[in-house]
């Protein structure tokens, strides 16, 4: 289990770059935090499609950010399909030229960067994960934080033996909202705006549900806008024109626009 604290530290939070490296790096060049992490989501894009694009986040991953020891990333869906061919956990956006140039460019490193990526990541006591844990999705025998962490850290290497024997395992479920048959999704699928369903006193931060242009309820900017549905629950998939930083325990959101 990973477990991070924000004591005299300045943590950065961003979600999903889908293949837009640049705004990536600018952002955490110029927040200059003491630890950088990432919410998943690195592949797939409309806008960053080419195979260039493809080859320039796996170098940048494998090369630039992963070797760097103040930085840590989630799975994404778009992540999981890549770096293990599972067809179960294949979704939308996925093609074989894609896999191809990832694997060309991760060469004989697969596994050395497949294993840095991480499926959920403890920050004070902020549980952090792609798309979030929907409350029904837990034992009922679950009774306090420390049990869910110490659940997710036994699930977790279940999680990743399915990926590799091409099985399903509940954090790659996909909810009835995105097409699936689950009544919500697992920790990479949840849809943050129509399946996920708090857990109490659990705070959470996620990306994967994109908030551009979704509602009038959300913190808005000009490109995209947080979903903040209360102070425990924070989505950030916003093309990443928003993300948080958190020091000493104090949690801001920050704009892109503003570097």
């Amino acid at each position: 289990m990973l477990k991070l604290d924000s004591n005299k530290k300045k943590i950065v939070i961003v979600a999903d770059p889908h293949n837009d490296i640049d705004k990536l790096d600018k952002i955490l060049t110029k927040e200059d935090g003491d630890i950088n992490i990432v919410l998943g989501d690195w592949y797939d894009s409309f806008s960053y499609d080419e195979p260039s694009d493809y080859t320039n986040t796996t170098l940048y991953l494998k090369e630039k950010f992963l070797p760097n020891p103040k930085n840590y990333t989630l799975f994404g869906n778009h992540d999981i399909h890549y770096l293990y061919y599972n067809q179960s956990a294949m979704c939308s956006g996925f093609e074989e030229w894609k896999y191809k140039v990832i694997d060309k460019a991760l060469g004989s490193d697969r596994i050395a960067v497949r294993d840095k990526f991480n499926w959920f990541i403890v920050l004070d006591d902020i549980l952090l994960t792609h798309a979030g844990l929907d409350t029904r999705l837990l034992p009922s025998s679950i009774k306090t934080n420390d049990d869910i962490f110490k659940y997710l850290d036994e699930q977790s290497s279940y999680a990743s033996s399915k990926l590799n024997s091409n099985d399903v395992h509940w954090f790659y479920q996909v909810g009835r909202s995105r097409g699936g048959m689950y009544k919500a999704g697992g920790i990479v699928w949840c849809d943050f705006d129509h399946e996920f369903e708090p857990i109490e006193d659990l705070r959470q931060i996620v990306g994967h549900t994109s908030q551009y242009m979704t509602g009038v309820s959300k913190q808005h900017n000009s490109e995209g806008f947080a979903n903040i549905v209360d102070a425990n629950n924070i989505c950030i998939d916003c093309f990443m024109s928003e993300y948080l930083t958190l020091t000493n325990g104090k949690l801001e959101l920050k704009h892109y626009s503003n570097l």
